[in-house]
Order: C-alpha cells, then sequence, then structure tokens
C-alpha cells in the first residue's frame, strides 16, 4: 500500500467507513484485489474467506467493509461479475425478504444473486445475520450504511470479483 492509499484509506475512515489494516504485513502484501483490480475506473472486490468487500477507484481503496457471504450449503459464486441492475429495494420472492440497496451480480437459475443491505421481512423486522460470517442465502449482504454507500457509490457495469 503507498503512502497516498493510505491516506486515502484514513480519510475514508473518518468519513464513517472502514479504513484498510494499516498493518506492516498487510501493507506488504496489499489488499487481495492488488492482483485482479486494472486500476481504471470503478472496481469492486470481495474475499469470502475474509468476508470482506473492497471498493476501487482507479486502482486505490475508497471503502472496505464486512459483509455476510452464502452460507456453505448455498455459497457465493466465485468469478468476475458486474452490476447488471440496481434497485432501491428488491423483493425476493423466494424468501419473502425486503432487500435494500439491491445491485445484482449474477443470475442462479431464474433468480439473481447480488450486494444488498441486511434483509427485511415483509413487516419490516430485520433478519440479523451476523455480518463477517458466511450465513446469507448467497448474496453479498453488508449493514445498510456500507451497502447504502456502496450502491451509491457503484454504477451499473461495475465490475464485481469474487475470489475465495
Amino acid at each position: 500500500m503507498n503512502r497516498r492509499s493510505f491516506l486515502a484509506g484514513l480519510i475514508a475512515g473518518s468519513l464513517g467507513m472502514l479504513a484498510a489494516p494499516a498493518s506492516a504485513a498487510f501493507a506488504t502484501r496489499g489488499t487481495p484485489g492488488d492482483r485482479i483490480i486494472n486500476g481504471r475506473g470503478r472496481e469492486i472486490f470481495v474475499s469470502i474467506s475474509r468476508q470482506r468487500l473492497w471498493a476501487y477507484e482507479d486502482g486505490e481503496v475508497v471503502m472496505t467493509f464486512l459483509i455476510s457471504s452464502g452460507e456453505p450449503k448455498r455459497g457465493t459464486r466465485q468469478g468476475n461479475f458486474r452490476v447488471q441492475s440496481k434497485i432501491p429495494e428488491a423483493w425476493s420472492n423466494v424468501w419473502q425478504l425486503r432487500m435494500p440497496y439491491w445491485m445484482g451480480i449474477y443470475t442462479v437459475g431464474t433468480v439473481e444473486n447480488g450486494i444488498h443491505a441486511m434483509p427485511m421481512r415483509k413487516n419490516g423486522a430485520l433478519v440479523r445475520w451476523p455480518v463477517g460470517y458466511p450465513a446469507s442465502f448467497g448474496c453479498i449482504v453488508a449493514t445498510a450504511d456500507d451497502a447504502a454507500a456502496l450502491y451509491r457509490w457503484a454504477p451499473l457495469g461495475t465490475p464485481v470479483y469474487i475470489r475465495r
């Protein structure tokens, strides 16, 4: 991590986003997306093993936060995708859940998996999956604040790289 990206992380942290760890070991290795991102435009990298998402702009980390990926029996698919749809609040007929800040990234049969805020039941009761642990039905789930920030930041077509 260079000085510029470290400072950007500190600024992002002061704006309410989690900054990338500043440990010497982390700085030496870089973030997991360093070998994938092309360094141009906006890109999203998700690490299933770390349960973390990084958002990059022109190769620099602009936000990072914990996520909840799919539970073991309903794992989140790994691969290279793009944000293919955006809906302020999507509805799942399968799970009977409202999903705020929906960004669809790939299809599974006849449904779409995506990135969204913690889902809610019809009555507005929040589903309380533990962010930072695999617990979703296959989507990438974040807190409402983190999902909202990413939703506002990422346009349609933004590359999404999901790795183990």
